[in-house]
């Protein structure tokens, strides 16, 4: 359960919107796996947050003990590498700030939205999944006046509707809304939110992508095996997001599973950040023990198992053979 007090927490970000599409670059130049880190390393109805106190010091303590892949020259995006706890983990640090751009990419270019009941669809009546390496290279997936960095998977779907089955927000306009599922949000006056948004809530958002459950809030790890908050731990699903299967979502965070998540602190010059990740071969606890060592206060996992996949510069970041999605968080730098 959550806290009994709950505060709105708001960390500063300024996005801009995209231009007409051109066809991005791509140079293909990283393809190492996830396991590569590990040979490399020695070791509701209205928007619910809270207030947190991020660790601004974190951030770049942590970073010198991973291994920098690639980064742009003004060191606003970086993709890092780490063996942690037996597995690896992949992250791209994205500062929050003009020159950076974050956009939901759908797959084939399509438009997801709901039917009369709710439920998710294709607003074209058709099925699109496709992998985060085939978005990326697409000619929908560029922006003008901007380079595509990165993506990552991160919406839940179904075999029937293979649409999102979270909320989906792009460029200020509402593609469809889960109240019962939590959602990053990020405003056009600046700020980052985790919680569960109504179609009013999310008037706020420039961008949004749904995912879950929540396996940081304020500090707190989400713990399956405790029913009651203590110090460090909150009980799994600590926002009571409507998981039908929340059973099989509490076995993928256990075990060792592939794992996707995204989680965002403040950093020491005052910038807002997101930490995207990925992992292979790490439990749940381990991984948000993780992002609350990269100075994050609250993360949201995301889909998991063999839909967790990631691109850098059109390569695929992961080990394993993905499967198919329906979409994913693009990273956009402007052009100087």
């Amino acid at each position: 359960m959550l806290a009994a007090s709950i505060f709105i927490l708001a960390l500063f970000v300024w996005l801009p919107q995209p231009d007409p599409t051109f066809i991005s670059p791509w140079t293909n130049t990283l393809a190492a796996p996830v396991a590569a880190a590990a040979r490399a390393q020695q070791s509701a109805p209205t928007a619910i947050a809270i207030q947190a106190t991020p660790d601004p010091s974190a951030l770049e303590g942590y970073n010198q003990g991973s291994v920098l892949q690639d980064a742009d020259a003004g060191g606003r995006v970086r993709f890092y590498r780490r063996g942690v706890a037996g597995g690896s983990i992949a992250y791209f640090v994205v500062m929050l700030d003009q020159q950076v751009h974050l956009e939901v990419i759908n797959a084939d270019g399509a438009t997801p939205g709901s039917d009369a009941s709710g439920d998710t669809i294709w607003t074209d009546g058709q099925k699109h999944l496709t992998t985060v390496a085939q978005m990326t290279q697409a000619p929908y997936a560029a922006r003008a006046g901007m380079n595509l960095l990165g993506a990552m998977a991160f919406g839940f779907h179904g075999d029937a509707r293979t649409s999102d089955e979270g909320t989906v927000v792009i460029n200020g306009k509402l593609m469809r809304a889960n109240p019962g599922r939590a959602v990053l949000c990020l405003t056009s006056d600046g700020q980052a939110k985790i919680g569960l948004f109504d179609a009013s809530a999310l008037g706020e958002c420039e961008q949004a992508i749904g995912g879950g459950p929540v396996i940081l809030w304020h500090g707190k790890i989400a713990n399956p095996a405790v029913g009651a908050e203590t110090d460090s731990y909150l009980p799994f699903n600590p926002l009571g997001e409507d998981f039908v299967q929340l059973d099989w979502r509490k076995m993928i965070y256990s075990g060792s599973y592939p794992k996707t998540v995204i989680g965002f602190g403040t950093h020491t010059d005052g910038r807002a950040y997101l930490v995207m990740l990925i992992s292979e071969g790490i439990g749940g606890l381990d991984l948000a023990e993780q992002l609350k060592a990269l100075g994050c206060t609250d993360a949201l996992g995301g889909d998991d198992d063999s839909s967790t996949q990631a691109v850098w510069h059109g390569a695929s970041v992961q080990s394993h053979s993905p499967r198919t999605v329906p979409d994913a968080l693009g990273v956009y730098l402007r052009s100087q």
